[in-house]
C-alpha cells in the first residue's frame, strides 16, 4: 500500500473514531429511556446524570443519580468507589445532555470499575419519551 493511501486511510479512521465512541460503539451498550426507565422499575438498573449543576436546572429523570462529569475529571478514584458502592446485580445507565458524556462515564464504570452500565443518551431523549422528571434540590450533591 502506498504511503499517501496509508495516511489517507488513517486520517479518516482518525475523524470517525470520536464518532464511533460517542454513539456507543466503544463496548458500551446503548439502551432505550423507556427500557432504562422499566428496568429502574424493575430494580435492575441504576440511572446516574452525569450533567453538570448548571444543566439540572431543566430538570433530571425522576428516581436518577447525579454524579457530575467534572468530579468523575478531577477524582476518578472515587468516581470509581460510588459505582463499586452500587448494587452489583444492576446495570448502571448514564445520561448526560446529547450522549457523549454518558458513553465515556459508561466505559470508564465499565473498564476501571468493572460493571455492566449502558448508555441512554441525553435528557432530551428522556424528556422526548415522556418519562418522568424531576426539579432537583439546589443542595442536590453528587452521589
Amino acid at each position: 500500500m502506498k504511503k499517501h493511501a496509508l495516511r489517507h486511510i488513517l486520517f479518516v479512521a482518525a475523524l470517525l473514531a470520536p464518532i464511533a465512541v460517542a454513539a456507543g460503539e466503544a463496548g458500551v451498550a446503548r439502551i432505550s429511556p423507556a427500557e432504562a426507565a422499566a428496568q429502574m422499575r424493575a430494580g435492575k438498573a441504576i440511572v446516574i446524570d452525569v450533567r453538570e449543576r448548571d444543566e439540572l436546572d431543566a430538570g433530571m429523570a425522576q428516581g436518577a443519580r447525579w454524579y457530575p462529569t467534572s468530579s468523575i475529571q478531577s477524582d476518578p478514584g472515587s468516581f470509581e468507589k460510588f459505582i463499586a458502592s452500587l448494587p452489583e446485580d444492576q446495570t448502571v445507565v448514564f445520561y448526560c445532555a446529547a450522549g457523549v458524556r454518558a458513553g465515556k462515564a459508561a466505559e470508564i464504570a465499565t473498564k476501571e470499575a468493572g460493571r455492566k452500565a449502558a448508555n441512554l443518551g441525553g435528557f432530551k431523549d428522556w424528556k422526548g419519551a415522556g418519562l418522568p422528571v424531576t426539579t432537583p434540590a439546589k443542595t442536590l450533591s453528587p452521589g
